[in-house]
């Protein structure tokens, strides 16, 4: 889709640099029409993660007002080609306290599932177990049709008991009772008071308890 140029916003504004362009949209005293020009702009000559961070960073909580320009970016990225650095900023902002701008990256990743997914495994299987963790955050968030295989996966082999009982604990909001031998497993595998109890938690959540 990108931005109706000429039925709602009239000839695109022909700005001298990007500069000029990022203090336009960045000054929230000029005309709604005239920021958004400024917007199609730096999304035209800019990678998707540099507008990114520019609606993170002027958009850290939620404003009604505000929505606009963020449904215009998402409706605009959709255009353009996503690139490593995109889904790691768009990973990044799912930490934003700004739920409206949360969500919309959310659905773009949804939108965009095996493309971000790729990624995903990627940051799954990170040395780093606080990575993993979060792509197991970002995963329960976006929820895929095979999160659930994903998340089965990963607990079979994951080592690391806080990363482990992050993907049980999503487990056990997403999976069935299919799953149960398998959390009864890691349980019995484990032996451990932490992993028992979040185990029972999640086999408790998959039978409706």
């Amino acid at each position: 889709m990108g931005f109706k140029k000429t039925q709602e916003m009239g000839d695109v504004r022909r700005f001298k640099t990007f500069l000029e362009a990022r203090e336009v949209f960045e000054d929230k005293n000029q005309p709604t029409d005239e920021r958004l020009k400024a917007l199609e702009y730096i999304i035209d000559h800019k990678e998707i993660y540099y507008t990114l961070d520019i609606l993170s960073k002027l958009f850290p909580q939620n404003n009604i007002e505000d929505n606009v320009f963020i449904d215009a970016a998402f409706i605009s990225f959709k255009e353009k080609p996503k690139r490593k650095e995109d889904f790691e900023k768009l990973f990044e902002m799912l930490k934003s306290d700004n739920a409206y701008l949360r969500n919309a990256v959310i659905k773009f990743l949804q939108d965009y599932g095996e493309e971000a997914k790729g990624f995903i495994k990627e940051l799954m299987e990170n040395e780093d177990k606080d990575i993993r963790i979060f792509a197991i955050n970002i995963l329960g968030d976006v929820k895929y049709e095979d999160s659930i295989d994903m998340l089965r996966h990963f607990i079979v082999k994951e080592q690391d008991i806080n990363a482990l009982m992050t993907a049980v604990d999503y487990l056990g909001e997403i999976g069935d009772e299919s799953d149960i031998p398998l959390l009864e497993a890691i349980k019995k595998e484990k032996n451990n008071p932490y992993v028992t109890f979040g185990v029972d938690m999640a086999i408790k959540r998959i039978k409706g308890l």
